[in-house]
C-alpha cells in the first residue's frame, strides 16, 4: 500500500511546489495549531493529481476549512498537476460541503481558477498583498538586475571590512549537521532582529522556532534545504532560510543583525544567490509574501496574494452566508490591525 505522505512529496517534487504546500510543513503548522492535517486530495487511477491541506472543523454537516498556515506569515496552495486536476479537487470539496477561508493565497492558484470554472462556487477575493518574484536567464548576474553603482557600493562595504581585519564571507548549510553546528547563531541574530523590530516575531524562539526547525530538519532529509548565511570576521550576522523547490529558490526567513545594517547584509546575500544561481540549479526566486526594500529590488514581477472566502451551493443559502462571512472576517482583521497598532504605540 502507497505510503500517502511520500505520494504527496512525489507530487510535490514532480510539480515543484512550495515547501508551504508538502507534508512537512503542513504537519509542523498543525502541531501548531493542536490540530491534525485535514487533507484533500485526488487521484486519477492509482496516481495522485491533486492535493491540499486544511486546519478544518466540521460544523455539522459543513466542514469550515482554512489555510494550514494560518498566521504564520506564509500563503498556501494547492497541488495539482494540471487544470483537470485542480477541477477534481473543486468538485470533491463541493460534494463534501467545504466552506473555504483561504489566506495569503496566490491569485495565480490552480484552486481559484477551478472555483472560478466551477458555477456551484460563490467566490470573494481581496487583495492582501504581493508575493515578489525574480526570473533569471541562465547568464544572468547580479547586474542584470542591479545597477552597477550599487554593486559597487555593496563591493565597496565588504572591502572596508575586509581591510579592517573583518573579511566578509558567505556559506550555505545543507543537512542538519549544517543546521546544528549553526542554529545558536541564527537564534541569536532573529533575537537581535526581533528586538530592533518589536513588531515582528522572534520566529526562531517559542513554539515557532520548533515549527520553524521542525520544518527545516525534514527539508534537509530530503535535500532540499538551503540557507544562505554571511559572515563578518567569522561572526554570523545574517541568514536567509530557503527552500528549493524544483528549480525556484523558495525564500522562508531572513534575518539580519541591525549592528551590520551598514553592510545590508539581504542585499549581499542577494548578490550571492543571484551569481550563483546556475550553481544552485535554480531559475526562480520567490521572496513569499509581502513587501520590503530587498524584495522589491531583487524581482521583476509580482503576485498578487489574497484573501479567499468560497461557499458551494450544495450549502444551504450559499449565496446569503458568503458575504456574512466576509463580514465578519474583515471585522476580525481591522480588531487585529488596531491591536497592534495599540501595541506599538504601548511600547
Amino acid at each position: 500500500m502507497t505510503d500517502p505522505v511520500e505520494e504527496w512529496t512525489r507530487l510535490a517534487r514532480r510539480v515543484g511546489a512550495r515547501f508551504t504546500d508538502g507534508p512537512t510543513y503542513a504537519a509542523a503548522a498543525a502541531t501548531l495549531h493542536r490540530t491534525t492535517p485535514h487533507t484533500v486530495a485526488v487521484h486519477r487511477g492509482d496516481d495522485l493529481v491533486a492535493v491540499t491541506a486544511f486546519a478544518a472543523r466540521p460544523l455539522g454537516r459543513v466542514t469550515l476549512a482554512r489555510s494550514i498556515g494560518h498566521g504564520l506569515g506564509q500563503g498556501g496552495d494547492v497541488i495539482a498537476v494540471d487544470d483537470p486536476a485542480a477541477d477534481a479537487l473543486a468538485a470533491d470539496l463541493a460534494r463534501s460541503r467545504h466552506v473555504l477561508r483561504l489566506e495569503q493565497f496566490p491569485a495565480d492558484s490552480p484552486l481559484l481558477d477551478a472555483l472560478a470554472r466551477d458555477r456551484r462556487w460563490h467566490v470573494h477575493t481581496r487583495v492582501v498583498s504581493e508575493i515578489p518574484t525574480l526570473t533569471l536567464r541562465p547568464d544572468a548576474t547580479a547586474r542584470d538586475v542591479r545597477s552597477g553603482r550599487t554593486l559597487g557600493q555593496l563591493r565597496s562595504a565588504r572591502r572596508k571590512l575586509a581591510a579592517d581585519g573583518h573579511e566578509v564571507a558567505f556559506e550555505l548549510l545543507r543537512s542538519t549537521a549544517d543546521l546544528d553546528r549553526r542554529w545558536d547563531d541564527m537564534r541569536r541574530v532573529a533575537g537581535l532582529r526581533a528586538d530592533s523590530r518589536p513588531e515582528w516575531d522572534a520566529w526562531l524562539a517559542g513554539d515557532r522556532g520548533t515549527l520553524v526547525r521542525t520544518v527545516l530538519d525534514g527539508e534537509a532529509a530530503a535535500g532540499r534545504l538551503r540557507v544562505l548565511g554571511i559572515t563578518v570576521g567569522g561572526e554570523w550576522v545574517g541568514h536567509d532560510i530557503a527552500v528549493r523547490c524544483g528549480t525556484t529558490w523558495a525564500r522562508y526567513l531572513t534575518h539580519f543583525d541591525p549592528g551590520h545594517a551598514r553592510l545590508q547584509p539581504g542585499h549581499q546575500l542577494m548578490v550571492w544567490i543571484v551569481d550563483h544561481h546556475r550553481d544552485l540549479g535554480i531559475d526562480t526566486v520567490h521572496h513569499g509574501r509581502g513587501s520590503t526594500p530587498v524584495k522589491d529590488a531583487w524581482s521583476n514581477h509580482a503576485i498578487d496574494a489574497v484573501d479567499v472566502w468560497a461557499v458551494p451551493d450544495t450549502v444551504v443559502g450559499a449565496r446569503g452566508v458568503l458575504p456574512i462571512l466576509v463580514a465578519a472576517g474583515t471585522a476580525r482583521a481591522r480588531a487585529r490591525a488596531g491591536l497592534r497598532r495599540l501595541t506599538r504605540r504601548a511600547g
